[in-house]
């Protein structure tokens, strides 16, 4: 694995506006209550072992995929943590199966017109094309489920 994440290629860029304040969504993406119900493709269950949100402070999610008894472990530390604007994290991808992941995330949070632009991009000389598909299609799924607990945190339909 490539440790110089910062210059890493490929990139994955993942942008969405989000109808909810910056202060809910930097709740919803920090709470760790929040994120189990949000992290991860459509059917998956989350079970957060560790959530230090601080620099220096250690992650672990353990994701149990749909349909299966595989789990897939997302683990690391937090490089830098900004309130309400900046989240970046140091983390590894663990699969059954599958050589680990590292990548660097950086997630941005920023105002637009009462709604938030939610950014994330993540660097990583470990991912290749079919690694950046599948996780596009699961952060589209996890921002759906994000979408409703947002809805439902203000008290709307969801």
């Amino acid at each position: 694995m490539n440790d110089n994440l910062t210059t890493a290629t490929p990139v994955l860029t993942v942008t969405r506006v989000l109808d909810a304040p910056r202060s809910l969504v930097w709740k919803a993406w920090t709470d760790p209550a929040h994120v189990a119900r949000w992290w991860g493709p459509a059917g998956c269950t989350v079970s957060l072992d560790e959530a230090d949100r601080r620099p220096g402070g250690r992650f672990r999610r353990e994701m149990r995929m749909p349909g299966s008894a595989m789990v897939v472990v997302v683990s690391g530390t937090f490089e830098e943590v900004v309130p309400e604007q900046r989240l970046v994290t140091i983390g590894v991808l663990e699969r059954p199966g599958s050589p680990p992941v590292k990548s660097r995330m950086t997630v941005t949070l920023e105002d637009r017109d009462g709604k938030t632009e939610l950014t994330i991009v993540q660097t990583s000389a470990d991912f290749n094309e079919e690694y950046i598909a599948n996780a596009n299609v699961g952060w589209a799924q996890a921002f759906e489920k994000l979408e409703a607990l947002l809805a439902s945190e203000q008290g709307r339909a969801g």
